[in-house]
């Protein structure tokens, strides 16, 4: 009885060690993470990706900023309009999967929300925000003369030089959504969606090897106005890696997480130990940094409060850039302005924005920055972006 209890063990595990075996090779072929980590990157929502990813910390600041008590908690309106039509305030959070809602003005708390489950420093995949991250690097490069603007981006990674077109797209091109770069955003669900190129960005142990095998071109770079692809910045993250030699996590760190005053640490995705962060998307932070953050851009580059105050970030020629439109429009994306990874709205105000609702709302006439961070699967995209705006004036 015991042999043919073996036997019968045998024949099922085997089929089983045999499939699992083939997965492994063909993801390591197709350069995926094994297969628990493919399966839980391509499942996992963003509040828990920092979990899968492999990472590079960002250390908290050695100068936290000590954010002081309000006198009195903010009461959020209890309906915002949007188009004429009243939503519940609360049902809008709730409805669009929020983990943290934190308002900010002059520095202080106002309100902060949190939902069950969740902590003040948690750290959550802020998904596109991350673009916004990779500009401010950037543009300290730009300003120490390592980069400049109208170069082909092919002087920085010679690897993409067999890739026609590439030599004809530059770091402005990237920095702008403007190389025609034909790496569409698609993020279909179920299994479908598991290798798209984007996708493949996401969950690879290799972002080179993606890159060069999906770059294709849908028009002459810079000629017109195209689409926002991801893919344009994760090659200027590339860039950034092969000019200064060191990553992207570790200069962010100490010209940007350092000075600000972050209180917890932070992360970035990247494709493997030592290898390119996923620039373009998988910064990981808690809603209190990601406000200090956004805190640089209401003083006009520089550090707005705490031990560091007054200490530049952005110099006044890249404040100027990341805070002027380049004047292209992306249908469906929420702006007619966009530039060197910041959205523009109307009345001046600046968003940093990111899939399934992650945002830092910066309010210059208010002194305001509102970081929202969620699971949002709703469709109340349009409606959100009304209820920021309208906090953020007091509404």
């Amino acid at each position: 009885m015991k042999k043919i209890l073996r036997r019968t063990l045998a024949w099922l595990v085997a089929p089983v060690a045999i499939v699992f075996v083939a997965l492994f090779a063909f993801l390591m072929f197709i350069r995926y993470p094994e297969p628990i980590t493919t399966y839980q990157l391509a499942t996992a929502v963003p509040s828990e990706q920092p979990q899968v990813f492999t990472t590079n910390t960002i250390p908290a600041s050695s100068e936290p900023y000590l954010f002081p008590e309000s006198d009195i908690s903010e009461t959020l309106p209890l309906t915002i309009n949007h188009e004429g039509n009243e939503f519940s305030t609360e049902e809008l959070i709730n409805e669009t999967g929020t983990h943290a809602l934190l308002v900010m003005r002059n520095g202080v708390i106002t309100y902060e929300y949190y939902a069950e489950g969740w902590t003040e420093e948690r750290q959550q995949n802020v998904m596109s925000v991350g673009k916004t991250m990779l500009s401010m690097a950037v543009g300290q490069l730009i300003d120490q003369g390592l980069i400049r603007e109208n170069e082909s981006i092919v002087e920085y990674l010679p690897q993409f030089e067999d890739n026609p077109g590439m030599e004809d797209v530059t770091i402005k091109h990237l920095l702008d959504m403007q190389s025609c770069i034909d790496i569409p955003e698609e993020y279909p669900p179920g299994p479908e969606g598991w290798f798209t190129p984007v996708a493949q960005l996401f969950a690879t142990t290799d972002v080179e090897y993606v890159l060069e095998r999906n770059i294709s071109f849908a028009c002459q770079p810079g000629e017109e106005e195209y689409e926002y692809r991801s893919a344009n910045s994760q090659l200027l993250g590339m860039v950034f890696r092969e000019v200064t030699g060191e990553s992207l996590s570790q200069f962010f760190a100490e010209n940007v997480w350092q000075p600000i005053g972050a209180n917890h640490d932070a992360s970035w995705a990247i494709d493997t130990p030592g290898g390119y962060e996923k620039s373009f998307c998988c910064f990981n932070a808690s809603a209190r940094d990601l406000a200090l953050v956004g805190s640089v851009f209401l003083n006009s580059g520089k550090v707005a409060y705490g031990p560091n105050e007054g200490q530049t970030v952005l110099s006044e020629n890249w404040f100027a850039r990341m805070t002027t439109p380049a004047g292209v429009w992306f249908g469906g994306y929420g702006s007619e302005d966009f530039g060197a990874g910041m959205w523009h709205k109307p009345k001046e105000q600046l968003v940093s924005q990111g899939y399934r609702g992650q945002f830092i709302w910066i309010n210059p006439y208010t002194d305001t920055v509102i970081v929202k961070l969620s699971d949002d699967f709703s469709d109340y995209y349009d409606q959100t972006v009304s209820m920021l705006d309208q906090i953020s004036f007091g509404n």
